[in-house]
């Protein structure tokens, strides 16, 4: 005789909750790509950590790597609001380019979960995540104010890609320390950030000969 099925049945979301379903379904599986590694998360395992049975969630995500897209586009969208109000926030070249710095160290503290995921756990098993337009307009700011200070003859005047991606590779380095390394630093994080920031908007300082 055949063993009794052990899934969750079936629900099925009234009309216009189907966002809830998916939310549900994200949180779930954040919770268990990190504490189980994405490679040993199996679909059946976030269908029962939400209660619904394997085929129901596949009626919202058809693999996991559909999951960890919806994951980092959503990770990006808020993450590309905070950098759109830092920048609405101030008009100086200079300030507003440091409230970016700062905005993005603070946003990855505040949602370690979402940028470990996104940023820190891809497995090389699963292909990257593409096409993300907020994750490349969230470059894209970062690369705009690096224009904007060399135009003020803030910055040396450098390509501006190439500076953008380094600044980007400090500030990653950075939020992945902070976030799992944290008890190893003698420093605090306040004062780390502020002297990363520091250092990033000295390193970039433009030479004017005074001769």
């Amino acid at each position: 005789m055949a063993d009794p099925d052990t899934s969750p049945p079936r629900t099925r979301k009234k009309r216009g909750e189907g966002a809830s379903r998916r939310g549900e379904i994200l949180a779930a599986a954040t919770r268990l790509f990190l504490d189980e590694g994405v490679g040993q998360a199996t679909m059946r395992r976030i269908a029962a950590e939400v209660g619904v049975s394997p085929t129901a969630l596949y009626v919202y995500f058809p693999d996991k790597q559909a999951i960890l897209q919806a994951i980092a586009e959503a990770t990006f969208a808020a993450l590309l609001a905070a950098l759109e109000a830092s920048q609405a926030a101030h008009t100086e070249p200079a300030a507003r380019f440091r409230a970016g710095l700062q905005t993005y160290l603070r946003f990855g503290l505040a949602h370690p979960d979402q940028y470990r995921l996104t940023f820190l756990s891809r497995p090389v098993a699963l292909a990257p995540c593409d096409d993300i337009a907020d994750a490349d307009q969230s470059f894209d700011i970062l690369q705009r104010g690096v224009e904007e200070m060399i135009a003020a003859g803030l910055f040396h005047d450098r390509p501006s890609e190439a500076t953008a991606e380094a600044i980007w590779a400090c500030l990653h380095g950075l939020t992945a320390v902070l976030l799992d390394h944290a008890a190893h630093l003698a420093t605090p994080p306040e004062q780390l950030i502020a002297q990363t920031i520091d250092m990033i908007m000295a390193g970039n300082l433009a030479r004017h000969d005074t001769n």
